[in-house]
């Protein structure tokens, strides 16, 4: 669920677009020790190890991946492995406490169906967190017309080619509305966007990915080797993706 093989690209880049508002997230729910959690697309398990921190040593976290070769089992964390498009999610209903489902970096076939697994696990009065990166358009803050035009360019090539990237990210701007269809309450979506410049984490980030993918993204090398300078010159300045959290609460009978 974490993985895509288009240039073998590695996930941990993009899914630390994400740790941030996941972990506010989390913060707002206050979870406690002893509950249990239940982590889908836990990727790395940099989540998954904060997780374990605040549920305790009486606490369980319950990882699940499609890779886990990133995820170590431990006394508060079991480890599965799972596909979201069509295998069943481990434990029984009503029986989690919270469950955080982040990007999954790959298109979902039925999206409803997979938001019913999950809140099938979740107890009444249990906390629901989704989590994602959405295809936000390019927006250049400074660079020439010719500059603009190239790094407009090279994005949307990469959102392309990132499974689950173009076409509004795993959850799509429909899950709020789906979510109280299905009977969820206290619905909220939360949207985090920042600028980000050359030379710093951001940009890295991007070169990264261009790196990765360069085999398949039928680019000159030329351009992309242009877009690469860009993005260690302090002068450019660029909008990030937009990273965005829905939290619910399951009602209680």
């Amino acid at each position: 669920m974490t993985t895509t093989r288009s240039g073998h690209l590695r996930p941990a880049r993009l899914r630390e677009l994400l740790n941030p508002i996941i972990r506010q997230q989390l913060d707002r729910l206050d979870i406690q020790p002893g509950q249990r959690v239940l982590e889908i697309g836990a990727g790395g398990g940099e989540i998954t190890a904060h997780l374990a921190r605040l549920v305790g040593p009486q606490g369980r976290v319950t990882a699940v991946d499609e890779d886990t070769s990133y995820l170590n089992p431990t006394s508060v964390i079991d480890v599965y492995r799972r596909d979201l498009n069509g295998d069943d999610l481990p434990g029984e209903p009503d029986s989690f406490d919270v469950v955080v489902a982040r990007w999954l970096h790959g298109v979902l076939a039925h999206p409803p169906e997979a938001l019913d697994r999950m809140i099938a696990r979740l107890r009444p009065g249990g906390w629901l967190v989704l989590a994602d990166v959405t295809d936000s358009p390019p927006r250049v803050f400074w660079a020439t017309e010719d500059d603009a035009l190239l790094i407009h360019t090279v994005m949307r090539r990469v959102n392309r080619t990132i499974p689950g990237l173009l076409g509004g990210g795993t959850w799509t701007a429909e899950a709020p509305a789906l979510l109280v269809v299905k009977g969820m309450s206290q619905v909220c979506t939360h949207v985090s966007t920042e600028t980000w410049a050359g030379g710093g984490p951001g940009c890295q980030l991007l070169t990264d990915v261009i790196d990765c993918l360069r085999p398949v993204l039928a680019t000159p090398d030329t351009d992309l080797d242009r877009f690469i300078a860009l993005m260690a010159d302090p002068n450019v300045l660029l909008g990030s993706y937009d990273r965005r959290a829905v939290h619910a609460r399951k009602a209680n009978p």
